[in-house]
């Protein structure tokens, strides 16, 4: 299961926007800056309006969430992530939801490999 802490300033999140690596997929964009540190990841989940009404974005979010949680990875530490959603993020199926923001976490080289964690604990 991937661990990470919430992104929630927004100047974290426009370095991320500014400096970041970007990638995009079917569904999913994702970004990602190297922190000086070596704490745990920090991901944020947004939707913008061009995903549509409230309720399609607040469901685009939860959808990303949930892939992301479900995944057997471990994200690396001292990366900061921004899943975006796109329009068609609430009506993809969720194995090829959680399959692009797999492959987008890999591409941006935010994964431990053979999905090991670098830090002890439960």
């Amino acid at each position: 299961m991937a661990r990470y802490e919430r992104l929630r300033r927004s100047r974290d999140l426009d370095r991320v926007f500014q400096q970041g690596m970007w990638r995009r997929a079917e569904g999913v964009s994702a970004g990602a800056f190297p922190r000086d540190d070596d704490g745990p990841a920090r991901v944020a989940f947004i939707a913008g309006r061009a995903v549509g009404t409230a309720v399609r974005r607040n469901r685009a979010r939860r959808r990303l969430r949930e892939a992301l949680r479900t995944m057997p990875v471990v994200l690396r530490p001292g990366k900061d992530v921004v899943l975006a959603a796109r329009h068609d993020t609430p009506e993809l199926p969720f194995v090829e939801l959680q399959a692009a923001v797999g492959r987008l976490l890999m591409r941006l080289g935010c994964v431990e490999p053979d999905g090991e964690s670098t830090e002890s604990g439960p």
